[in-house]
């Protein structure tokens, strides 16, 4: 990235008035591929953003379909906490057990706090050492994104406007007008999410995994469930401390497939 993309994003942020950016990122189906993805951001981040802007990384535990039991829904937290010390996430937004079924009370969001701080402190007290996450593209991805929004005009607002447009970014199963929705995703046999599509992003080839046919309604509704399932499953098998990772190492997608 040469010093052009640089002033070119500093000028968009100057003019805002902007010196201080939260970049989020949510937690997804594999906690590997996660901290992949994270590193990848930051990354990003230390690359296009003005040296006088300060910035930081959120982490949001998951956003999609949570699990029904208390003990799975506090698994997945738990995980959340972990990724978040690994990655050292600035901050992290918690979910409450009463996720699937309803809107949270203040005793129960105090409690999920509480949870989130005890993890997290459990694994900075570890102090495990953790392998770097697998390169397997991400950031190779991120950065081809980055760089074809960046050539479509000076400004980065109306080049945001036009990669919408081409279909340069393209967001999976999203029902915005603005997108053209021809990207496709799945996710595989450990867990990982792959494109079925990219549609039209010069990402062809990059992390693999591009199937040529449809995902189906099955296996759609399937993915949207899979956390859920995986993490009630897990919930049922054990009530151990072991961490997320050890957890993990013992779900399959054929445990999942008769959950």
């Amino acid at each position: 990235m040469g010093p052009r993309r640089s002033r070119v994003l500093q000028a968009r942020l100057h003019q805002h008035g902007l010196r201080s950016v939260s970049l989020s990122y949510a937690q997804q189906t594999h906690v590997r591929q996660d901290e992949e993805a994270v590193a990848a951001l930051r990354s990003l981040a230390t690359a296009f953003i003005p040296d006088d802007t300060d910035w930081h990384i959120v982490l949001y535990t998951y956003m999609g379909k949570y699990p029904r039991t208390r003990d799975g829904a506090l698994l997945v937290l738990r995980a959340a906490a972990e990724l978040a010390v690994r990655t050292g996430a600035t901050r992290l937004i918690v979910k409450t057990p009463a996720e699937a079924h309803r809107i949270p009370t203040i005793k129960e969001n105090v409690e999920a706090l509480e949870h989130a701080a005890a993890a997290a402190a459990a694994a900075e007290r570890a102090g495990t050492p953790h392998a770097p996450p697998e390169d397997t593209g991400i950031a190779t991805e991120a950065w081809q994104l980055v760089e074809a929004v960046l050539d479509l005009h000076p400004d980065v607002g109306q080049a945001l406007l036009r990669a919408f447009a081409k279909g340069y970014l393209d967001v999976p199963y999203c029902l915005h007008s603005d997108n053209r929705g021809h990207a496709r995703g799945y996710i595989d046999e450990t867990g990982r999410l792959r494109w079925a599509s990219v549609g039209a992003m010069p990402i062809r080839g990059i992390t693999g995994g591009e199937r040529d046919h449809s995902v189906g309604s099955s296996e759609l509704l399937s993915a949207l469930s899979y956390v859920e399932r995986k993490h009630d499953l897990l919930a049922l098998r054990s009530q151990d401390t072991r961490t997320s990772d050890a957890l993990d190492a013992g779900t399959t997608a054929a445990d999942l497939r008769q959950a």
